[in-house]
């Protein structure tokens, strides 16, 4: 059965200031303060995304991509969630972000090229034939390799790989939805979300900061592997929810849309029941990093290092999307009515895991 409900707009953030905000408790994501970094931002941001737009030159962006590149904030989300890494490894975890935001734009979403880089190409120094992106991550590939074993440069490398494959994917999806209004089931479609938001690869720069490498032990934990799991859902969930403004204007698929044309659900249903599986993440993520540090170990505090860093990175770049001046700049209204996600930082969260 379908809900009743009043028509879905969208409007420009001025057009939307003298508006009423729906304040419903159901629009509001709680994540205990423990997944917020004391750091506000990192201090040495903003000079790392100039090194990068310097480096997108080098490669040889064209004018047009240095521009798509400035409207992601390099400094914002790297600043956010990666608050507390040094000059270097800013400029580093910054260029593989910013050229992997970068890649996805111009190439993959519109599904002309997929990972290219081998690890014998990578090792021996010589650079293989490719795009100006092949050739970026090349480089920054050649970077790890002073630093990092084969083994974690191969586990990198098909992450990355993975998360290719999955891109196409999911821009064929989108490719079916613009062109004859196709949606993926919203199982498949958080499915598609989890694979393509990027924490698999991300948390493996995390080692890279430590210049510790975490073992094959670790990284096979099941524990382990479902936080990973967890991590990607919420940066996915946090994208969706504070993107829906925007996609619905550029005629994106989008998680909550998806629950309302296909479901039936008002906006308002489908907005809480997002936002409902964010916040059960959370709590599992937590019940299972109790678990991950109640085990001790050798390397137990890298362990609970990463736990935090995993935290402050997953909610970093949500906090970044909730403020994200693409996004910001599109609002729903429902009955007249904003309806939008509100990230709040809660000093007690009643966890209820497991719960139906």
């Amino acid at each position: 059965m379908s809900d009743t409900t009043e028509a879905l707009t969208v409007v420009s953030a001025s057009d939307a200031a003298a508006l009423e905000r729906d304040a419903a408790d159901d629009n509001i994501l709680r994540v205990p303060p423990h997944w917020r970094s004391p750091v506000d931002r990192n201090p040495f941001a903003a000079e790392a995304e100039r090194a990068i737009r310097s480096w997108f030159v080098q490669l040889g962006c064209s004018e047009s991509e240095l521009a798509r590149a400035h409207k992601f904030d390099i400094a914002g989300y790297l600043g956010i969630a990666f608050p507390r890494v040094s000059p270097e490894l800013a400029v580093r975890i910054g260029k593989y972000l910013s050229i992997w935001l970068l890649w996805d734009d111009v190439d993959v979403e519109s599904l002309e090229n997929r990972w290219r880089i081998q690890l014998p190409d990578v090792l021996s120094g010589v650079r293989p034939r490719g795009s100006r992106f092949d050739h970026g991550w090349w480089q920054l590939f050649r970077e790890f390799a002073g630093r990092r074993s084969v083994r974690w440069l191969e586990d990198l490398g098909a992450a990355m790989k993975r998360w290719s494959d999955a891109a196409v994917a999911e821009a064929a999806a989108m490719k079916r939805y613009r062109e004859r209004g196709e949606l993926p089931r919203f199982e498949e479609q958080i499915e598609l979300r989890i694979a393509t938001i990027g924490m698999y690869a991300t948390v493996y720069l995390l080692e890279d900061e430590y210049d510790y490498e975490l073992p094959p032990s670790f990284h096979s934990n099941l524990a382990v592997r479902r936080m990973k799991r967890l991590a990607n859902l919420l940066v996915g969930l946090g994208n969706d929810l504070f993107s829906w403004g925007k996609d619905v204007s550029e005629h994106q698929i989008n998680l909550v849309t998806t629950l309302v044309e296909q479901r039936g659900w008002s906006p308002q249903r489908a907005l809480a029941h997002v936002i409902s599986l964010h916040d059960r993440a959370v709590e599992e993520f937590d019940v299972l990093a109790e678990i991950l540090t109640d085990m001790g170990d050798e390397f137990d505090g890298v362990v609970r290092r990463w736990i935090e860093d995993v935290r402050f990175a997953s909610i970093g770049f949500t906090r970044w999307e909730a403020q994200a001046p693409r996004y910001v700049a599109h609002k729903v209204v429902v009955g007249n009515r904003v309806l939008e996600p509100v990230l709040s930082f809660e000093e007690a969260c009643a966890y209820s895991w497991g719960a139906q």
